[in-house]
């Protein structure tokens, strides 16, 4: 009888015991699938809060890409299709590294803004030469799917974004490349539209000057600490057209060799120097 009693006591215990591993096992699962997607996310593990220190890099950055962008076919000869294959093995092993990491590191992210905005130019350039269509033309295409693409960020499970920059996920990625494309395309279209470009270029950068300034200066109204808003990605817009105005003059003055390394440099000491006070580098929100 005691034995029986015991028996008839063990098999729910036993039960309940299989039960506990299955939902262990269960749960170990999930967090691997969270991992793995987290992985596969280019999901950047540190990145900059956005401030004057972030705007001023980003502008840095747009003059620097934009001359890496022309540097590839112009002096290192490479075709439109080889310098963006080129980019995305960089930008490939730029996400690798930042996995491998252990903690991250905040120079990965600018890296990273550096080989978008570089195959920005390269992808402006395929549109407009590769394509044979006019500038106008072009700018609604690029502009049609940043608006998708923002439209599909606003409607992802993302969380809300509280302080920094949204979620680096391939999305972010992806809307970033084209907002800098359409930038470029603007840049260039306004240069080229006026007469001769050697006067087009520089008010095509006034106008970009102007229309930073204007999308900046909403800060003291506008929450500009929210990336995942429209407002974010139109200053961004802004300083890449402002970006390759500024960064084709400096080409056409200095060379592109020497106004590529000499903003690489502006960029470098720029975020190494100028430090913010409290937290300069946050972890992503989104």
């Amino acid at each position: 009888m005691l034995r029986q009693s015991t028996d008839g006591l063990s098999a729910p215990r036993d039960g309940w015991e299989l039960q506990r591993i299955q939902l262990c096992h269960a749960t170990m699962f999930v967090r691997e699938a969270q991992r793995h997607r987290e992985r596969l996310s280019m999901h950047f593990k540190i990145v900059p809060a956005i401030g004057p220190r972030y705007w001023v890099g980003i502008m840095i950055a747009s003059i620097c890409g934009a001359n890496m962008g022309d540097f590839i076919p112009d002096v290192l000869k490479l075709s439109d299709l080889g310098g963006l294959l080129m980019l995305a093995l960089i930008f490939a092993v730029i996400v690798l590294a930042n996995q491998l990491s252990r903690r991250g590191n905040e120079a990965l992210y600018w890296l990273a803004i550096l080989v978008l905005r570089a195959a920005a130019t390269n992808l402006a350039d395929i549109g407009i030469h590769r394509t044979h269509l006019d500038y106008i033309t072009v700018s609604a295409c690029v502009a049609a799917l940043l608006v998708a693409l923002l439209a599909l960020r606003r409607v992802s499970s993302l969380p809300p974004v509280t302080y920094g920059l949204p979620h680096t996920n391939g999305l972010y990625w992806l809307t970033m490349l084209t907002a800098g494309t359409l930038g470029t395309v603007l840049g260039d279209g306004i240069g080229h539209m006026i007469h001769p470009i050697t006067v087009g270029v520089p008010i095509s950068a006034i106008i970009a000057t102007g229309a930073v300034a204007f999308i900046l200066a909403q800060k003291a109204r506008l929450d500009m600490a929210s990336a995942g808003a429209a407002r974010y990605w139109a200053a961004i817009v802004a300083i890449r057209t402002w970006g390759t105005n500024v960064g084709d003059i400096a080409g056409f003055s200095l060379s592109l060799p020497v106004s590529m390394m000499l903003s690489g440099l502006l960029l470098a000491g720029t975020l190494i120097v100028w430090r913010e006070p409290s937290n300069p580098i946050v972890p992503a929100a989104t």
